[in-house]
């Protein structure tokens, strides 16, 4: 099997994970609220509670995959996921259900960065836009998986379908035995040689024979790295794209989606899952679009526009709120999610994976993760609060608002940095480049 496909089956089934884990409890939120009889503010802090699991597991994980190395890193989360899925299957009852949210969300954390920054590290140049986003595709996937199950099995018990997640850590557990350690990483340590045997097992031996010299392998911040050339402003742009990437109202949408369904007018239960069913399988569809676009369209074109299609999608939906249409709002929803697929989905991951130096790159990589889940936990624990107070049309009109500053970001700061070497991308950023320009 050529080391392409061992890289993709790993980001595949890391990204499921991701996704089956975050979106799960949409589908059996009404089930487990009446089950354990939780307030409005119960059910937040339990869906907010894997969030913040991951933001811890995205603040630690720079730590752990610059001293332990990518593989390790990745065994500490499936070794700790496996736990808290047993929890949700076996112990049915509010505080441990907060504790096995906790555990998965750690692993989603750690995996949430660890992955990208792998498949970047381990992948061809002419192949790494596509692969990291596979990524981002493989997360749809679990969506739409967690969705189907929920709406399939409508009448199963909702620990079995939130403990079903078990079955996806064994898969990602045999996914990390089929590849090396990355070999960028390798030579960090000082260790050429396993490095050369790494590059040759993932094909990798012309690309890595570019660097001139070892990389460093900090265990805190750089602060003398982060001080060179245009590596804050390479900081300050990756986290602020997952900041517009969660602001977007995506993490309410995806966690929320049948109440939201129902506010549009929809049925509860099976209609509702039904049309959240259907926005899974187009979240699914768009990001594999996007899977063939990203390397071939480039990054800023795919940002700039989706970032305007996303606009128009949530203003549809606002207008659905406004006349008492749900399937006008079913179509606004559809579009805003394919645009977010095609966009602010994959492209900051590629970004991240692609513009921070190699001596930062863990720490840089960390810090952006961590931000994205910080404002995920953000909209998790106040959706609900938000609809609400301002009401389904007020909330979407915030979230239409951010899309607006996504464009506006992506036109005037994004590079372009398709088939560009990763150490091309590093010189430019050492040399000062203006971020717009740095893969020229």
């Amino acid at each position: 099997m050529s080391a392409v496909y061992r890289v993709v089956i790993l980001v595949t089934s890391f990204g499921i994970l991701f996704g089956f884990s975050t979106a799960s409890i949409a589908g059996v939120l009404d089930k487990v609220i009446r089950t354990l009889s939780m307030s409005t503010f119960e059910s937040e802090v339990l869906v907010t509670a894997l969030v913040a699991g991951s933001f811890i597991g995205a603040v630690i994980a720079g730590i752990l995959s610059g001293r332990l190395g990518r593989r390790k890193t990745l065994f500490i989360a499936v070794a700790v996921a496996a736990p808290g899925f047993a929890l949700m299957l076996f112990v049915p009852a509010y505080t441990p259900l907060i504790g096995a949210r906790l555990l998965v969300g750690l692993a989603v954390g750690l995996s949430s960065m660890v992955v990208p920054m792998y498949a970047a590290e381990a992948t061809p140049s002419r192949h790494r836009g596509a692969v990291v986003s596979i990524f981002q595709l493989a997360v749809t996937a679990g969506i739409m998986l967690a969705y189907g199950v929920a709406f399939a099995f409508s009448d199963a018990r909702w620990e079995l379908i939130l403990g079903s997640g078990l079955a996806i850590v064994l898969l990602c557990t045999v996914s990390i035995f089929l590849l090396p350690e990355s070999p960028r990483w390798l030579l960090a340590q000082g260790d050429s040689d396993a490095a050369a045997r790494a590059a040759k097992d993932l094909g990798l031996l012309q690309e890595l024979s570019l660097v001139t010299e070892r990389p460093s392998s900090a265990r805190g911040f750089d602060w003398s790295a982060i001080r060179r050339g245009s590596t804050v402003a390479v900081l300050v742009l990756c986290a602020a794209l997952f900041v517009l990437q969660n602001l977007s109202g995506i993490d309410g949408i995806l966690y929320y989606a049948p109440t939201i369904f129902q506010e549009l007018g929809f049925s509860a239960g099976s209609a509702a899952l039904a049309a959240t069913f259907g926005l899974g399988i187009a979240n699914f569809l768009a990001t594999l679009v996007a899977l063939n676009l990203v390397d071939r369209a480039g990054r800023r074109p795919l940002l700039i526009g989706g970032s305007v299609a996303m606009v128009l999608g949530l203003g549809i939906t606002v207008a659905a709120t406004l006349l008492d249409h749900p399937w006008l709002g079913l179509a606004g929803l559809c579009i805003y999610i394919v645009s977010f697929a095609l966009s602010l989905g994959p492209l900051p991951y590629v970004l991240m994976s692609e513009l921070f130096p190699t001596a930062i790159r863990e720490q840089g990589i960390a810090v952006a993760s961590a931000t994205s889940w910080l404002f995920n936990g953000l909209i998790a624990l106040t959706f609900l609060s938000l609809v609400e107070g301002a009401g389904l049309t007020g909330a979407m009109g915030l979230f239409m608002a951010v899309c607006v500053l996504s464009t506006v970001v992506a036109i005037f700061f994004v590079p372009e940095t398709r088939a560009v070497s990763l150490e091309t991308i590093e010189s430019n950023v050492v040399r000062g480049k203006s971020l717009r320009w740095l893969g020229i």
